[in-house]
């Protein structure tokens, strides 16, 4: 048989069950969401300069996980990858406890997160730690209800 693996490469996304372990389990690919690592929920929007910013990341990935049990039972799989990159990634470290609560089967959840680690090193100019300092600061302003 032919197996479609146009995005995944043969990885452990693919379909593909003679080159991914993974082939026949449930699988779920995080995308970016509102820029605050999937954590905002802020009611209202923020406006900055000329834009207009909503930080509902928590909502959307409750939603998504929502969707996909009603359209596909997603709580009853025994076999499921958690994954996503940089941001998505960091979301699979997030968000796994969460989704692996609702599973009828805990065990089942797997994550996988694609380069979900970024590094907290201090600059040597001002010797802050500036990625510590931009998560706390957008999720000062991302998480205001």
């Amino acid at each position: 048989m032919n197996w479609p693996d146009t995005q995944t490469g043969g990885g452990y996304l693919s379909a593909n069950p003679l080159k991914n372990k993974f082939a026949e389990w449930t699988k779920i690919m995080v995308p970016y969401c509102d820029g605050a690592f999937h954590q905002g929920y802020a009611k209202y929007p923020i406006r900055y300069k000329n834009s207009t910013l909503y930080f509902r990341g928590s909502r959307i990935t409750k939603s998504l996980f929502e969707s996909l049990h009603s359209q596909y039972g997603l709580y009853n799989s025994s076999k499921i990858v958690l994954t996503g990159a940089s941001a998505g990634g960091v979301a699979t470290f997030v968000w796994s406890n969460y989704l692996r609560s609702k599973l009828a089967f805990p065990d089942a959840l797997y994550t996988i997160p694609d380069s979900g680690v970024f590094l907290n090193v201090s600059t040597e100019v001002t010797n802050k730690y500036l990625l510590s300092d931009c998560i706390i600061n957008t999720f000062r302003f991302a998480n205001t209800d």
